[in-house]
Parts: C-alpha cells; structure tokens; sequence
C-alpha cells in the first residue's frame, strides 16, 4: 500500500490503532470476521445512524458498505429500532415459537415466487448450509454443483473453488472437494456440458444471481434459463442463493431475472439488524424438514429468536417496492457516474453490480468472472483507503451498496470522492 495513503490513515485513527492492539492479543487477526479486516489495522466503529457511520476516532464516515447488504434502511432505523426493543422487552428465547416468526414466514412466502415453506437460522452460512441438506436428502445424491468463485458462506461444501488467487485453505477435509464440481460462470454450454457428464449424480445447483465476492456480476439471463432448464430436465433441485441478491426487487432477484429456483437461501436485512438465515422452497423438499415425518434435523437455540423476527417484519414492511426501486434507480445513477469519472482519469476503471449493488475493478482487462474480477483487488486496496480517508467507506475489495437514507447528495459526495481519491494514488496503482 502507498506509505503516504497509510500515514494519513494512521494519523487520523491511532484510537483505533489501540484498539486493535488490544483486539490482536486476544483475537487471532484483532476481529472475529476476516472480511473486516484491511491494512494497516481497520477502523473501529462506535456507532451509526442513517447512511453515516462514527468512529472511535471521532470520524463521520458515509457508509456504503453497509455491513455487505444487511444495513439496506441505513443503521438504527427507527421502526426497526422500536420493534425490536419492545419484542425483547417481553422476553426473548423461550424455547418455543412465538406468531413474530410466523407472520415473518408468511411475509416471505407471499414475496418470493419460490418458497412455499420456509425455516429460520442465524446467518446466511446456515441458510445455504441446510438449503443443500435438504436437496441431499431430497435427491438422495451428494455431488454438489457451483459456479467458480461462487461464495455462499463458510461451511466445508460451498469452501471449495471460492478463492480466485488459488489460496489454500486448510481446516476442510479434502474428500469434500471429491463431491463438489464447479462450473465457469455465465458459460451455458460448459455447463450443458457439466449436466451431460454428470446431470443425473447431482443433489444440487447452486449460484447467486448476482456473484457477490466474485466480482459484482449479474447472470445474463440465457445462463439462469439454461440452469433452470438443465435442472429440470434432471430432476436437480436449483438453488439461488439470495442471501445479498433479495433487495434487487420485491421478490428478490428471481422476480427481477425471471427465473424461479427450487430452493432459496436467504440472509442479511431479513433479520432487522440481528443475525438470522432463512432457507425454504418447494413444499415438497422442504417436507424432509417436518420434526415429526422429515428424514432431516434442523434446530438451533437462537432460530427464530422473538427479537429477530420482529426487525425482520418491520424492515420488511419499510422495504417495500418504491423503496426498493429508488434504491436501484440511485445505483443506476451511481455506476453511470462512476462510467463519466473513469473517463476523465488515465486509470483502468471499471465498474459492475445491478440494482443498488454495486463493485469498482482497477483493472485493464474485462471482468467476466471470478478470476478477472481478482486481477484489480491489489490495486484497489490504495483506492479504498483514498476513499477512506476521505470520508466514504466501501469494502476493501471494492464492493459497496445503498441504503433508504441516501438520496441525490449521497451519490454526488460518492462520486465527487472518487474522482479526488484517484488523483491520490500512487502512479504504481495505475
């Protein structure tokens, strides 16, 4: 990283700097999340409201970021708040349902054109985890289909094929890697291809409609219909994993694409601020479930918890389809100027994503999938950190996404700073 950029980072932060010190001697890395974690040390965050972020340094950041898609109303949004705390405040986790998770059920079955049945958990990890337990015991089978670079959390199956610069990733048995195949994304016949060799072994297909860590990437429409046909002509439950993707449209990205999966995962903002998964689909699949008559046990002392599904009610009800397509018209307008400032600086500059998701590339050649999507993260490190330091947060990577509270200004300030956070890099970044 450029040693000017860090210094002014450093100059501006040193109570994070502690913090972290602190952090890294009781936690491996400082944090219990890798994704958080960026050079020289990240900042600590101390609160925040609205699109706006404070940190322990006294700093005001403009998110967009956004806690990777979960924060979509901004942070602390008011109805959620209240909704929350009045659910906790008549007791929270009794080891028994309560109506919150089945108005929340209800809510998302009339939404999503897939599910018919679903069941709750605590992280998307979770969700994709037992969306692909209950297609294995559907199926019978235990060959998993993905796309390279495809990341659907951190369970031992969907670890396979997710790091584009080859890393090794120890602590998952190699045998798993004997039952997962990957497939090109966006390539339709090599995965025709994939389903003439070993259509009829497979459990699942599972894929984001829109690749999150690969790169910010939409599916082109033929690949998803060309998934959904294959799927069916083999019996082979399809998966989206909607974990990030479910803020594109009313339905998720399935209603915004067309394409309807068998099963679907779900994440992120669908528990108000407070961990959650969700995983359901066809009635059938999601029968091997059933405590009393399923072949699949799922249980968990936190799914479901009251407070949880009272933020997801009220997020859900504020996110309705006007919210979510002025955040997309917003994202629209954002990746267009961000296309006019790539233009007026002698960097490569890229920029992919749909809806209010969005990602910026420093890199020459055309992003595709996952690996041309890794060809710019070096570079964009002193990027995020230019930006960084001038009041707009975003991933280290690149990736970043809107919340309700932005509006015009927001995106002029986004755009205004990166055009001022270009001409800080270093020529080497170029």
């Amino acid at each position: 990283m450029d040693d000017h950029l860090v210094e002014t980072y450093r100059s501006s932060t040193p109570n994070s700097r502690n913090l972290y010190e602190r952090a890294a001697a009781v936690m491996p890395g400082g944090d219990t999340r890798s994704v958080t974690y960026h050079d020289p040390y990240p900042s600590f965050v101390e609160s925040g409201s609205g699109c706006r972020l404070r940190t322990e340094d006294g700093e005001t950041l403009l998110d967009f970021l956004n806690n990777y898609t979960q924060s979509v109303l901004g942070h602390a949004p008011p109805a959620v708040v209240e909704a929350v705390t009045e659910r906790f405040e008549r007791g929270n986790g009794f080891g028994a349902p309560t109506e919150e998770a089945v108005t929340l059920a209800e809510r998302l079955v009339d939404r999503v054109p897939s599910i018919e049945r679903v069941r709750f958990a605590n992280s998307g990890t979770e969700a994709t985890m037992n969306a692909i337990r209950g297609a294995m015991a559907h199926t019978g089978k235990e060959t998993i289909l993905k796309v390279d670079g495809g990341y659907h959390g951190t369970h031992d199956t969907v670890e396979v094929a997710v790091d584009a610069a080859g890393r090794e990733h120890r602590g998952i048995p190699r045998d798993v890697e004997n039952r997962v195949l990957t497939t090109p994304f966006n390539d339709s016949e090599a995965l025709k291809e994939v389903f003439a060799t070993a259509g009829d072994d497979l459990a699942c297909f599972i894929l984001e409609p829109l690749m999150g860590v690969a790169g910010g990437l939409p599916a082109d429409e033929s690949f998803l219909r060309t998934a959904r046909d294959l799927t069916e002509d083999h019996g082979v439950p399809l998966v989206f994993d909607e974990v990030m993707t479910f803020r594109l449209a009313y339905g998720g990205a399935q209603e915004r694409y067309g394409v309807t999966p068998d099963l679907t995962a779900l994440g992120k903002f669908i528990g108000g601020g407070l961990p959650v998964g969700a995983f359901g689909g066809r009635a059938d699949i999601m029968s091997a479930f059933h405590p009393a008559e399923g072949v699949a046990d799922h249980s968990g002392t936190f799914n479901a918890n009251p407070a949880t599904m009272a933020g997801g009610i009220a997020t859900l009800d504020a996110l309705d389809e006007a919210a979510i397509a002025e955040l997309n018209r917003l994202g629209e307008r954002l990746r267009a100027g961000v296309g006019e400032v790539a233009a007026d600086h002698d960097r490569p500059l890229q920029v992919t994503g749909d809806g209010s998701m969005f990602q910026l590339h420093l890199t020459d050649g055309t992003v595709t999938d996952w690996a041309s999507s890794a060809a710019g993260t070096d570079a964009f490190e002193d990027l995020f950190l230019a930006m960084r330091n001038r009041g707009v947060f975003m991933a280290p990577r690149g990736m970043g996404n809107l919340s309700t509270p932005m509006a015009e200004g927001e995106i002029d300030t986004f755009l205004e700073t990166l055009d001022a956070a270009l001409d800080d890099l270093p020529e080497a970044s170029s």
